[in-house]
């Protein structure tokens, strides 16, 4: 998975390895499957992303962003 600035992604699901805390912590936040994501902008290293969940803004880890089953929305392609 190529995460870009610019590019969107569908929540599928949560890995399944996922702890069952770590899962409610996502789904607190508004990373629930069936959401969109879009990546705004990564760190100079590439870790952090920021992305933006339904009009709010969120700094994850690249180890933080596995732990979701992610589909492009437009092809993964950022703008």
């Amino acid at each position: 998975m190529l995460i870009k600035p610019g590019s969107t992604w569908h929540i599928e699901g949560y890995q399944d390895d996922i702890s069952p805390q770590f899962s409610r912590k996502l789904f607190s936040l508004g990373l629930v499957p069936g959401a969109l994501i879009e990546v705004v902008r990564l760190a100079p290293l590439g870790d952090p992303a920021q992305v933006r969940v339904r009009r709010t803004s969120y700094a994850l880890r690249k180890s933080e962003l596995a732990m979701l089953r992610l589909r492009a929305v437009n092809g993964g392609e950022g703008a």
